[in-house]
């Protein structure tokens, strides 16, 4: 009796091992299961997200490159030397995907030529400009000083010529911002922050008369203020407003002494500095798609065949 009693509680025993163990069993297998769900629900999310993340960044891509295409359509427009910055339905156009671009023509010709002034010697020009600026006669004429030496520079000179693999026979600045690393031009970039809007290093160093400005004429020429301005005005035709169709232009030197009112004589000393027309231009084409944009700008000699690049800039 006693056995079968034990016999009894040994199966009862072994039962309720078994259904803990199998209790067990079952939890893990359902703590396994939530596991795996969680590492494949992570598991899409991220790839999911992956996938997000390479289309967006497709996306992107195609919309610079859009935007890039869209630039060089503007370029095309501006580089051909029929179109002038007042063409504005061709320099400015919308295409059917919704993108569009800009283009600004403007002459480097209007600028003055650094190098040039310094190599023919025309300090006082840039001694005349500093001081309209407000520097003191003294601190114009060492700021000339300053970037002559700068150039002369033995040290400077070979670090430009190994840098171009060309040995300069004549020292010159290889960029308008290189300017700014003479001592002593820091006073006049302290008193004219948008000092580098009015030099250059490319064309002839001559300052197209048809599209210069009146303080830029008056400058080059020595002639007063008044007769600047009224040069200027004859530009801009009967409705005195530039970049119209009734603009006018000046076609020979002759008429530009007579309108200046120089005498001949007066008027040998600067006709070396002025140009009937543009040498180098500035064509700045800008292409736009949904919110992207990419800018070209090319400095070119576009009246020439073939078309001469000079110089060459994205951003």
């Amino acid at each position: 009796m006693a056995d079968s009693s034990n016999r009894v509680l040994a199966a009862h025993s072994a039962d309720g091992r078994s259904a803990v163990l199998w209790g067990r069993n079952r939890g893990s297998a359902l703590l396994l299961v939530l596991f795996a769900i969680i590492l494949l629900t992570g598991l899409i999310t991220a790839t999911v997200a992956f996938v997000k993340n390479d289309i967006d960044e497709y996306g992107a891509v195609n919309k610079e490159f859009r935007a890039r295409q869209l630039a060089e359509s503007g370029l095309a427009f501006g580089i051909h030397p029929q179109v002038q910055n007042e063409d504005r339905s061709l320099l400015e156009q919308q295409t059917p995907d919704g993108g569009r671009f800009r283009v600004a023509i403007s002459s480097e010709s209007t600028k003055l030529n650094i190098n040039s002034l310094l190599q023919d010697g025309r300090d006082d020009l840039l001694e005349r400009l500093f001081t309209r600026w407000g520097v003191a006669p003294k601190t114009a004429e060492a700021a000339v000083e300053g970037l002559l030496n700068y150039l002369s520079n033995p040290l400077r000179a070979q670090m430009a010529s190994q840098s171009t693999n060309i040995a300069q026979l004549v020292p010159q600045f290889a960029a308008v911002e290189e300017m700014s690393l003479v001592p002593e031009f820091g006073p006049i970039m302290e008193k004219q922050p948008d000092w580098a809007n009015f030099f250059t290093i490319w064309g002839d160093g001559k300052i197209d008369v048809n599209l210069a400005d009146a303080d830029m004429i008056e400058l080059i020429t020595g002639v007063s203020p008044a007769t600047a301005d009224q040069f200027v005005k004859y530009r801009w035709g009967p409705d005195g407003k530039p970049f119209t169709a009734d603009d006018r232009v000046y076609g020979s030197m002759d008429e530009v002494r007579a309108a200046l009112g120089l005498s001949p004589e007066q008027f040998q000393m600067v006709e070396g500095l002025l140009s009937l027309n543009s040498e180098v231009d500035r064509i700045e084409s800008t292409g736009i798609i949904a919110g992207y944009e990419k800018t070209i700008v090319v400095i070119t000699a576009r009246n020439r065949t073939p078309v001469r690049y000079l110089s060459w800039q994205e951003k």
